[in-house]
C-alpha cells in the first residue's frame, strides 16, 4: 500500500472517497467490526468514533483539536497499528496549541513505527505556514510567557528573542514534514511488519 500510492492526500470528494476505500480494505483484514472505541488513559475515558481493531480512523480535530499529548499518544501507538488522520488543516501562529499536539503526535507515531493516512487542506509540507501576526499579537503572547515562566523583567531581555520568536517550533516543523515523507514509503511499512 506504501511507496507507490498516495498516503496523504490533499481534501476533496474523490480523496475522502479514496480514504474511505483504504480504511475498508484494511478494516477487512481485522477481526473486529467498524464501531467507536473509549481508551483509558491515565483515568481519562478518550473516545473515538470510528475504530476497527487496530485501526483508527479520526479527524485532525478528534486527535489534536483537544487536549491530548504525549502520553496519549504513546496510547494511541500501543493500541493501534494504522491510524487515519483526517481534514489537517494548515497551521501556523493562531493554531499553535494544535499545531504542537499535532507535532506531538507525529514523533510518537513515529518512534513507535506507527502506518499513517491522511489528508489535509494542502499538501503536506505545505501544512505549517509562518502566518505573520501583529509585532502587538506577539509581544502579548510573549508577555503571557514570560508571566507564565515567572521570569523577572531584567531577566527578559527582548520580548522578541529567539526563545519567543519560534526557531525551535520551526525545526520542530521541519523534522515533522520530514518524517511525513519517510513514514509513506515501502521501507516505513515494512518497520511495522518486522517491529508488530
Amino acid at each position: 500500500m506504501a511507496g507507490s500510492d498516495r498516503l496523504f492526500f490533499v481534501k476533496d470528494s474523490s480523496n475522502q472517497n479514496t480514504l474511505d476505500s483504504m480504511f475498508k480494505f484494511m478494516a477487512s483484514k481485522e477481526t473486529d467490526t467498524i464501531r467507536s472505541r473509549v481508551l483509558r488513559i491515565k483515568g481519562r475515558d478518550v473516545k473515538f468514533d470510528k475504530t476497527c481493531g487496530r485501526i483508527l480512523d479520526c479527524s485532525f480535530e478528534e486527535i489534536c483539536g483537544r487536549p491530548l499529548w504525549t502520553n496519549d499518544y504513546i496510547k494511541l501507538s500501543n493500541t493501534f497499528h494504522t491510524i487515519f488522520i483526517r481534514d489537517i488543516p494548515v497551521l501556523n501562529q493562531k493554531t499553535k496549541s494544535e499545531a504542537r499536539r499535532f507535532i506531538a503526535l507525529i514523533d510518537t507515531l513515529y518512534e513507535n513505527k506507527i502506518r499513517v493516512v491522511a489528508s489535509g487542506d494542502v499538501e503536506y509540507w505545505n501544512i505549517f505556514q509562518n502566518e505573520d501576526i501583529s509585532l502587538q499579537e506577539r509581544l502579548e503572547e510573549n508577555r503571557m510567557l514570560i508571566d507564565d515562566l515567572g521570569i523577572k523583567v531584567s531577566e527578559q531581555g527582548s520580548l522578541d528573542s529567539s526563545v519567543f520568536a519560534g526557531d525551535e517550533e520551526n525545526f520542530a516543523f521541519q523534522r515533522t514534514i520530514s518524517r511525513l515523507t519517510e513514514m509513506q514509503t515501502k521501507e516505513y511499512w515494512g518497520k511495522w511488519k518486522d517491529t508488530h
